[in-house]
């Protein structure tokens, strides 16, 4: 709801960031171990721009098939909304190219434990991508379904929140 309040444009995305880190903090003071971590990105379809910035957040992966290549957007990164009022989001940008898969996802994928007490963690889910051939909503399942495989019954101790693009 606070992010329905901006006065300005979508972009940057780090100033949309401050504002709600700012409205975080001066509203939920008594609140301490409340925060909230986000990824926000500005896509431009002409220019095939994506500029972004991130609090706390996984970084997400653009999934290149053309090169071969896993890219995670870490270029930036900025504490967690609601931690600290003054805190600062930079910004960063990519060019994507036609096809490019964008995989956002929440920490309850990455820290899917098993049996063993292993994570599932980044570098599986970057072997995953690294799989070409499949269109979004197959990435999707196939990530899903791995995850689940990889936990054999244990179940999640956190939401598991997946969202593919393509660059078109």
């Amino acid at each position: 709801c606070i992010a329905h309040m901006h006065p300005g444009s979508a972009c940057p995305p780090g100033a949309v960031l401050r504002y709600l880190n700012h409205h975080l903090t001066t509203r939920y003071t008594n609140r301490i171990e409340s925060f909230v971590t986000a990824f926000y990105g500005v896509y431009d379809p002409q220019s095939r721009k994506l500029v972004y910035a991130s609090a706390g957040h996984n970084p997400p992966r653009v999934k290149r098939c053309e090169a071969g290549v896993v890219i995670s957007l870490d270029k930036v990164g900025g504490l967690p909304l609601g931690v600290m009022e003054d805190a600062d989001y930079k910004e960063a940008s990519i060019y994507l190219q036609f096809g490019d898969q964008i995989v956002l996802y929440t920490d309850g994928i990455t820290e899917t434990h098993n049996a063993a007490g292993e994570q599932f963690g980044e570098s599986r889910v970057d072997g995953i991508l690294s799989k070409c051939g499949l269109n979004s909503a197959e990435l999707m399942q196939n990530l899903l379904a791995s995850v689940d495989e990889f936990a054999d019954g244990v179940p999640p101790h956190d939401d598991r929140t997946l969202i593919v693009l393509r660059a078109t």
